[in-house]
């Protein structure tokens, strides 16, 4: 037998709160008297319950003193007989057992509050997630409520971006406003594009591209994202350049282009 394994058990705290059988609390005494480490841990037990309870005693419920008295007595009959003198209580004894019925009660309420403290944890858990996803609208909304501002500004102009021959169909938009220098970019009808590649916009500043970086193609329409602001564009356009852009466009990439 390991007196590890059998401490760690948890019955020797049934055994001083009495909720073992007899033939149990047999089991225990006899392991107390071969092992000290056990004869150790269950007086540590004992004195850790009778100093809480001096501490935070409650009255025993009706009916627990009889059958305190009544356990004692039988058990000091039994070893009277086996010691041929005449039973007797000891006080010590009898003060000991009601300070631990009477600590039952608080160890069943110590389990409860565990299992309580659990659960709001859970549930903190959830208020928690559920107000992360709150501020995360909260935070798409004030962004829409900005867009829809900057495109009612009369300062907003937008240039539409139309295919080339490389993408007929492709259309991109930019929209932009010099008294804010604010510039926003509408990309979803942009073909999809390798994992190694990524679209690039450029302003035409005179005959000179200026980029205003580099992006993957929105699957909302509705999404405009915000890019770089260049004073003085005369154009836009959209080419397809490596991954992390070009300092120069590719020409024959040009999927979309737009005169101011």
């Amino acid at each position: 037998m390991d007196p590890k394994t059998y401490i760690a058990s948890g019955i020797l705290e049934q055994y001083v709160l009495g909720k073992l059988t007899p033939a149990q609390e047999e089991e225990v005494e006899r392991y107390a008297e071969q092992y000290p480490e056990i004869r150790e841990e269950l007086n540590a037990i004992e004195r850790a319950l009778e100093e809480y309870a001096l501490l935070y005693g409650r009255t025993p419920p009706p009916g627990t003193l009889s059958a305190i008295l009544e356990r004692i007595g039988e058990e000091a009959g039994s070893r009277a007989g086996q010691q041929g003198r005449p039973p007797s209580l000891a006080l010590p004894g009898i003060l000991a057992l009601l300070l631990l019925i009477g600590l039952g009660g608080w160890f069943f309420s110590y389990q409860n509050n565990q299992e309580l403290q659990q659960e709001l944890e859970q549930q903190q858990a959830q208020y928690d997630s559920l107000q992360e996803g709150c501020d995360s609208l909260q935070a798409e909304q004030q962004q829409l409520q900005e867009r829809l501002r900057f495109l009612q500004q009369p300062g907003t102009r937008n240039i539409i971006m139309s295919g080339t021959d490389l993408s007929p169909e492709a259309v991109a938009s930019v929209f932009f406003n010099p008294g804010e220098q604010t510039a926003l970019l509408s990309s979803a009808q942009l073909p999809p594009v390798p994992a190694d590649k990524q679209y690039q916009l450029w302003a035409i500043v005179g005959d000179q591209p200026v980029s205003m970086g580099v992006f993957d193609p929105s699957q909302d329409e509705a999404v405009l994202d915000e890019v770089s602001y260049v004073e003085g564009a005369q154009a836009f356009a959209v080419t397809l350049e490596p991954r992390g852009g070009s300092e120069q466009p590719t020409l024959e990439q040009m999927y979309v282009i737009g005169n101011i």
